[in-house]
């Protein structure tokens, strides 16, 4: 035997109402949000959409994100800007590489090469060390900056790091 049951009034009108009202509000914020205001990298991203070949305004938005240390983000803006000409982008494209700590990994990877192949190679084992040193790896800088010290123990830039290095 089925029972009917009553609901209230209030509940019917809720279940009636309910589904567009809630439509009608999740389009009105989403409308209103295109008014609130965006921060420098919300709006050049908006320009950017509509003037594609700004470069100028490429490399703000790259030196914007490298500065938020949105590495990935900042790769991208910096590959829409390409222009081999331009010192400016080859000098944003070394900040992210020596920033992003993936990048510096490969850097190590690549000096280790280096010298190997040429182990009196004094400045490569002081970019080791400098390297090892941003993604705080103290002990395997020291070793490289104590290698390069063996090399050339009047070494300038290597005694700078050693003093940085060394301090408690």
């Amino acid at each position: 035997m089925a029972k009917n049951i009553r609901t209230s009034p209030l509940a019917s009108r809720a279940n009636r109402w309910g589904g567009p009202t809630g439509v009608v509000l999740i389009i009105f914020l989403l409308a209103s949000s295109f008014f609130y205001p965006q921060n420098e990298i919300q709006k050049l991203r908006v320009y950017l959409l509509n003037h594609p070949y700004d470069f100028n305004n490429h490399l703000v938005l790259a030196e914007k994100l490298l500065a938020n240390n949105q590495f990935e983000q900042a790769e991208e803006a910096l590959q829409l800007a390409q222009n081999p000409t331009n010192s400016q982008i080859k000098a944003l494209w070394q900040e992210k590489h020596y920033a992003d700590p993936q990048d510096i990994k490969k850097l190590i990877t690549l000096w280790e090469k280096i010298v190997a192949e040429k182990s009196n190679y004094r400045d490569g084992y002081l970019q080791l060390a400098i390297l090892n040193y941003k993604i705080y790896e103290n002990q395997k800088a020291l070793e490289s900056l104590k290698k390069a010290l063996e090399i050339d123990p009047n070494f300038t830039e290597a005694r700078k790091l050693e003093k940085l290095l060394t301090q408690p």
